[in-house]
């Protein structure tokens, strides 16, 4: 139970402190930018897929000796 006591106002001093100090970014994600993290997610599954799916007899028969 101390450690739980203990923990309340410090985490709470640090979302105050971290409020706080942060400043706005100002920063633009132009559209090509959602396409781009889409692909990036996309693609290596498509690639595993492949990748499965040429080499899925060999699978099979390592799983059936």
């Amino acid at each position: 139970m101390k450690f739980r006591n203990s923990f309340l106002p410090i985490t709470v001093i640090l979302l105050i402190f971290g409020h706080f100090s942060i400043s706005n970014a100002y920063a633009y994600l132009d559209p090509g930018t959602g396409s781009i993290i889409l692909l990036s997610i996309i693609g290596p599954l498509v690639g595993a897929g492949l990748a499965i799916k040429i080499y899925w007899q060999k699978i099979k028969m390592r799983f059936t000796k």
